[in-house]
């Protein structure tokens, strides 16, 4: 099992509007789908402005574990407060502790507009 936690990794994975039409758009139909979708959560049409791009880690770290760098710990365990406690008598997983950014967005760009 590997846990990519959304804060403080996968929220390092964000793009702008100016970087995703640079290599996204009007290079084909997925392409132009993904930017405009990112594109309509700038409700308030801020200048300054970065999206997270949640569920792409998980798969990258599956294409290449290198740009998901990660180390084994006890599998944590969830209490009723909604936080994570730790028991070193648990099994061993692998918890994501950062990520490569630029790797994985070269890659993800590259084959969106193959």
């Amino acid at each position: 099992m590997v846990i990519t936690p959304c804060r403080p990794v996968v929220s390092h994975f964000h793009t702008t509007l100016p970087e995703l039409a640079f290599f996204l758009k009007e290079k084909n139909d997925l392409s132009d789908y993904l930017y405009e979708t990112v594109a309509g959560y700038n409700n308030h049409k801020k200048n300054v402005w970065s999206k997270e791009i949640w569920d792409v880690v998980a798969v990258a770290w599956l294409i290449n574990p290198s740009w998901v760098h990660t180390e084994l710990v006890h599998s944590p365990v969830l209490t009723d407060q909604v936080t994570y406690s730790v028991d070193r008598s648990r099994h061993l997983i692998r918890m994501a502790t950062s990520i490569n950014r630029d790797a994985i967005f070269s890659d993800l760009f590259s084959k969106l507009t193959r």
